[in-house]
């Protein structure tokens, strides 16, 4: 006979807290909680910051709160491990960069392609329009096929064998050297952690889809689908009936279909009434079951709401003006939060067709295996290349977890409010590009 010890959610959250947060040795050295404000939601918003990865990138300290690590929930332990898995997730991104454990050229892809290396084409690197690049204060510049860059030889998920992929736009803590051009960052879209590599993989994809069919909507023409509540939300009905104030309109929930992908991406929108900040705030979600989807869409906003409370705060207090051009991932979050950014939003999600909730696609139940098939198989089919990085180090996996990455040149990734890829040959199975008005997502 074998025994299996069972613990208490929050008995291992606070073992699982008690081995990395310290101010001088954890990877997590400080850990928070927002105060909830008058008349907001009873939930859990809970921040932390990593160990200082900069100090052996030689870089200068980043300041308080950059690495956008928080987690949110009506129990304790969901915010505490949300936060704590978050931590893990981006310092995999930085300590990957620095073990060794990919293999690493810095040449031009030139050079690559001439001694018949497998290298991305140069059409994967056409993002921008000469327009973008020609703006006063533009961040990135052109790629060309001579210029030295950076390198990393990943694995393929979809059977074309290994690849050289640009290292800034894959690893979240890839250094550029002197002579490289900026093109366009990693950021943490495809990356997840879990307590095993399936599932932290099938987060990766997750996201990568969901991140997609959030930047395909805001930027193309697609509509989504106002999802009319009925008994498939029921559980999730009475959540925002215990946890959410009377006195605010009700979460709405809008689905955010992907041309090619499977599973739901959700957008929660909470609103509150005209004079309160912040007016909107949007948060996402995405898996292969609809409630759980609009569940994980409902926290992120509760937490997209804290923020930009925090920066509509922070503005009034310093007296800076929001940017009009805006190059990080909260002065979105608090343009939005004002009543011109609100009727934005609502003009972009009045586009919508509108349908119960059980009329929707059924919840995928299998296991997880099986899903990350699913996911894989979208991708080659509907020919998307889709390459591969294990990220776990020797202390994610002490601690029981494994991180994962993914990264396709062919959707988009989570780009900074006001350097959108305009060029990007995906907005095509969206209808087509728009305009660059800079999206809401943190």
């Amino acid at each position: 006979m074998r025994l299996r010890l069972h613990q208490d959610e929050e008995v291992r959250v606070h073992r699982l807290r008690e081995r990395m947060h310290g101010p001088l040795c954890g990877l997590t050295t400080s850990m928070g909680f927002l105060t909830r404000y008058p008349d907001g939601p009873r939930l859990l918003v809970g921040t932390a910051d990593m160990t200082g990865v900069h100090v052996r990138q030689n870089q200068p300290a980043p300041k308080a709160g950059s690495y956008h690590i928080g987690g949110y929930g009506i129990f304790p332990f969901e915010s505490h491990i949300r936060s704590l898995a978050e931590t893990l997730e981006r310092y995999a991104g930085y300590a990957a960069a620095l073990d060794g454990r990919f293999t690493q050229r810095h040449t031009s892809r030139t050079a690559l392609a001439q001694a018949g290396e497998p290298v991305l084409p140069e059409s994967a690197f056409r993002l921008f329009t000469e327009e973008q690049y020609a703006r006063e204060g533009f961040p990135f510049q052109p790629f060309h096929t001579d210029a030295p860059f950076g390198w990393l030889l990943v694995d393929s998920l979809t059977g074309d064998g290994p690849c050289w992929v640009p290292a800034q736009r894959f690893l979240l803590g890839y250094v550029r050297e002197a002579d490289e051009p900026w093109t366009l960052p990693a950021v943490t879209t495809g990356t997840a952690t879990h307590t095993t590599p399936q599932a932290a993989l099938r987060a990766a994809l997750e996201e990568v889809v969901q991140v997609d069919a959030a930047m395909g909507h805001w930027y193309g023409r697609t509509e989504s689908v106002l999802i009319r509540p009925d008994a498939r939300t029921r559980h999730l009905d009475a959540l925002v009936d215990t946890y959410f104030p009377d006195s605010a309109p009700r979460p709405e929930f809008h689905l955010l279909p992907s041309p090619d992908l499977p599973g739901f991406t959700i957008a929660c929108l909470l609103r509150q009434p005209s004079g309160l900040v912040p007016r909107t705030a949007i948060g996402l979600g995405s898996g292969a079951s609809l409630p759980r989807a609009m569940y994980r869409a409902l926290l992120e906003a509760a937490g997209v709401q804290w923020l930009a409370a925090w920066v509509a705060v922070e503005q009034a207090v310093t007296g800076a003006a929001p940017d009009e051009a805006i190059y990080d991932l909260e002065g979105n979050v608090g343009r939005y939060a004002t009543e011109e950014g609100a009727r934005i939003v609502e003009e972009r999600f009045a586009r919508h067709t509108e349908q119960p909730a059980s009329q929707l696609p059924p919840d995928d139940d299998r296991e997880v295996r099986e899903a990350v098939r699913t996911l894989v198989d979208a991708f080659a089919s509907s020919g998307k290349r889709l390459y591969f990085g294990d990220l776990t180090t020797r202390d994610l996996r002490a601690l029981g977890f494994h991180a994962m990455r993914v990264w396709s040149p062919d959707t988009v990734s989570l780009p900074l409010p006001s350097a959108v890829p305009a060029a990007h040959p995906r907005f095509a199975d969206y209808g087509g590009f728009t305009d660059d008005v800079p999206h809401p997502y943190p």
